[in-house]
C-alpha cells in the first residue's frame, strides 16, 4: 500500500472504484470536466465537489490524511483561477484594491471557475488514488492504443509520486540547513529557484536510466506486448458514467429552470 504522506500515489483496495475498468474511469473524468463546463452558476459545482469527495472518501476509501494533503493542491488551484477572474473579468468595478479593481462580473464569474478546476483536479486525483498505472496501461492497448504511447502515459503517472517525494526531500534538506520556514518572501523565491533547479536534474536523470533500461531490454521491438496481467471489461461498471451524466443533467436542468 502506497504511503499517505504522499497524495499522487495508488492506494491497494477492494473498493468499488478500485474494482472499475481503468478506461470507464478515465471517461468518468472526462464526463465530470465537460458537465463543469456546461454550469453558469457555482452552486452545481459546490454539488459536484461534495459528490466527488463523498466518492473519495466513503466509495473509494481514500485515507483521511491523504485526502486532506491534496486539499492544498485542489484548492489552491482553484482559488488562484478565482482571483484571477476577480480581477480580469469586464465589468462594473465594486472593490478597489490599489491598481486592481473587483468586477461584478469577475464576482459572478470566478467562483464558477473556482469549482470547475478543484472539481477536476479533485476527480483525477481519485482516478490516480484507484487506479494502478499498470492497468491503465493495459486498458490504453486494449482499445487499440499503440504499447509505446500507452507506456509513455505509464511512466508519467508513475514519475508523479517520485518527483512528490524529491521535492519534500528537497524541502527537507533546505529546511534543515537554512530554516527556510522562517525565512523572507524574497529568500523563499531564491529557495524555490534552487527546488526547480534540483528537481529538474533529477528528473532528467532519471528519464536518461529509464531510457537505457528500455533500451537494454529491447522495448519496441515487438509490435505487440504481452502482458502477464489481464483486464476484463465489464459492462456494469458503466454505471458510474451513466450515473453522472443523469446527475449533470438534473443540475443544468434545475439551473436553467430556477
Amino acid at each position: 500500500m502506497a504511503s499517505s504522506q504522499f497524495s499522487l500515489s495508488y492506494f491497494e483496495g477492494e473498493s468499488i472504484l478500485h474494482r472499475i475498468y481503468p478506461m470507464v474511469k478515465l471517461i468518468w473524468v472526462l464526463t465530470v470536466a465537460t458537465g463543469l463546463f456546461l454550469y453558469r452558476t457555482p452552486l452545481p459545482g459546490a454539488v459536484m465537489l461534495v459528490v466527488v469527495t463523498f466518492m473519495a472518501l466513503a466509495i473509494a476509501r481514500v485515507p483521511f490524511i491523504a485526502f486532506l494533503r491534496s486539499l492544498r493542491l485542489v484548492f489552491g488551484l482553484g482559488l488562484l483561477l478565482m482571483m484571477f477572474h476577480f480581477f480580469t473579468n469586464p465589468g462594473q468595478p465594486i472593490y478597489q484594491l490599489g491598481p486592481l479593481s473587483i468586477t461584478d462580473v469577475g464576482l459572478r464569474e470566478g467562483p464558477i471557475f473556482f469549482f470547475r478546476l478543484s472539481v477536476v483536479v479533485l476527480s483525477s486525483f481519485v482516478l490516480i488514488w484507484t487506479t494502478d498505472t499498470r492497468d491503465l496501461m493495459v486498458s490504453f492497448t486494449q482499445i487499440g492504443v499503440p504499447y509505446r504511447y500507452a507506456f509513455a502515459v505509464f511512466l508519467a503517472l508513475r514519475f508523479l509520486p517520485l518527483v512528490q517525494r524529491e521535492v519534500s526531500a528537497v524541502q527537507a534538506a533546505h529546511a534543515i540547513r537554512g530554516q527556510a520556514l522562517k525565512s523572507n518572501l524574497l529568500h523563499r523565491i531564491k529557495l524555490w529557484q534552487r527546488y526547480v533547479f534540483t528537481v529538474l536534474i533529477n528528473g532528467l536523470r532519471r528519464a536518461e536510466s529509464t531510457s537505457t533500461a528500455l533500451e537494454c531490454r529491447g522495448f519496441g521491438a515487438y509490435p505487440i506486448r504481452t502482458y502477464v496481467k489481464t483486464l476484463q471489461f465489464n459492462r456494469f461498471d458503466l454505471w458510474l458514467i451513466f450515473t453522472f451524466v443523469l446527475v449533470q443533467a438534473f443540475l443544468i436542468y434545475l439551473e436553467r429552470t430556477m
